[in-house]
Order: C-alpha cells, then sequence, then structure tokens
C-alpha cells in the first residue's frame, strides 16, 4: 500500500494497524493480534481507533483497497457472463455491468386511477363553460 507520508503524522504502527483494519476482510485479525504484530497493546490500537488522523488515514487505505477490488469485481463479472452454465447467471452479470456503466436504468411502470364523482350532466356544463371562455378569448 502506497504510503503519504506528509499528509498524515502517524508512527508506521499507526500506519501498519490501519492498514491491516481496513483491509481486515483479508486478514481476519483480532485487535489483540493486530497489536502485537505491531508492537503495541489492544489498548493502544483503541485509542488509536479514536484519533481522527488515524481514522482518516484508515479510511483512505479502505477506499483504495475498495477501488482495487473493483476490477476483481469487474473480472468475476466478465467470467460469470462469458462463461457461466447458467443462463440466469450470465443475464444477471450482463445486467450488474450494463447498470455500472448507466446503459440500462430500472424502469417502472406507474399507474394511476382518476375517479370523479361528478354527474355527466355536470361535466357537460363545465365543458360548455370551457367552450364560452375560449370563444371569449
Amino acid at each position: 500500500m502506497a504510503k503519504k507520508t506528509l499528509k498524515y503524522a502517524l508512527t508506521e504502527p499507526q500506519r501498519r494497524a490501519a492498514e491491516i483494519l481496513a483491509t481486515n476482510d483479508v486478514h481476519k485479525m483480532t485487535l489483540l493480534q493486530i497489536g502485537l504484530e505491531v508492537g503495541v497493546s489492544e489498548r493502544t490500537i483503541c485509542r488509536w481507533k479514536q484519533d481522527p488522523e488515524f481514522i482518516e488515514y484508515q479510511n483512505e487505505v479502505a477506499e483504495l483497497t475498495m477501488r482495487d477490488f473493483l476490477t476483481e469485481a469487474y473480472n468475476s463479472l466478465k467470467s460469470i457472463a462469458r462463461g457461466s452454465q447458467s443462463e440466469k447467471n450470465k443475464l444477471k452479470a450482463i445486467e450488474l455491468v450494463m447498470k455500472n456503466q448507466g446503459r440500462l436504468t430500472e424502469v417502472q411502470k406507474v399507474e394511476a386511477k382518476i375517479e370523479d364523482s361528478r354527474s355527466n350532466d355536470a361535466i357537460e356544463a363545465e365543458i360548455d363553460n370551457l367552450k364560452k371562455l375560449l370563444a371569449d378569448m
């Protein structure tokens, strides 16, 4: 992971802990294990997790990791679309790619039922009145 040394005034153990936390879905480490990995106590890790600068760096690492994962996700979708035996899976993969590219949008049918409680005579009178108004223009 590329480090931005000038942007964050964090120690190397803080940076490493933030990087592990940001990618912990891969590492699956407890706070105690992370502390042992970077050479501090679990309590220190908990304290770091309250530091706004630590949080900002951790979020930046997580964002970069997600961008990297996007490539992996696209490759998986392409594999499914090209090689799945299931037509349903192929179509779903293609749909997801198309939606992501803004080339396919959800269309919903809207139906409205209008009920008019006026009598036919009242409607006819209103039509006549509108005709008179138009003629006077």
